[in-house]
């Protein structure tokens, strides 16, 4: 088998861990849905702020926590402005992607669902947004509908349209999907 050359991202260089070499080998890194990785100004801001502003947010009267309120509602303000959100309230900071999941389906869905509710799911998606969608059809009595990919490993927006209807409550679907890596 011929050594093919590693591919690189041209933002390969901001991820410290991403120049690690493995076995002689460039380290690739493919547990983003689990860890991403972390580029060097996060950590640097990260390491700042642990330095020099550590304190708890929206929970203080002294300095350091109203600075670091300030500072995390600046960030808000600057997603929101990113993300064309209506209100920097909008947006909600969670952990990662599967808390963010789980908040969507205990928090927000489950007290509006009804058991001939539905939910639409993609078969190309992590369990982490499916078990929250399969534990809410268990409690609540959702349908989980699967919008399946085609020959070519896509999704055919046709197929979605014919899933629709007026019993769908969400649509649930990755941006790029570890298990096929289809975008």
């Amino acid at each position: 088998m011929a050594d093919l050359p590693p591919i690189v991202s041209p933002w390969a260089k901001d991820f410290p861990a991403l120049g690690t070499q493995v076995y002689g080998r460039p380290l690739v890194y493919l547990d983003t849905a689990a860890t991403a990785q972390t580029p060097t100004p996060v950590i640097e801001r990260m390491t700042q702020f642990y330095q020099r502003d550590y304190a708890s947010v929206h929970r203080g009267a002294h300095y350091l926590s109203a600075k670091a309120t300030e500072d995390m509602e600046l960030v808000r303000t600057q997603v929101a402005d990113f993300i064309n959100a209506a209100e920097a309230s909008n947006i909600v900071f969670t952990k990662g992607t599967t808390e963010a999941i789980n908040l969507v389906a205990n928090s927000y869905l489950r007290p509006k669902v009804k058991p001939e509710d539905e939910i639409i799911v993609t078969e190309m998606e992590h369990h982490a947004n499916l078990v929250p969608w399969q534990l809410l059809s268990d409690l609540c009595g959702v349908k989980i509908r699967v919008w399946e990919v085609n020959n070519q490993g896509q999704l055919d927006v046709a197929e979605l349209k014919k899933l629709l209807n007026n019993k769908t409550r969400l649509v649930a679907l990755t941006h790029i999907s570890n298990v096929l890596g289809q975008v």
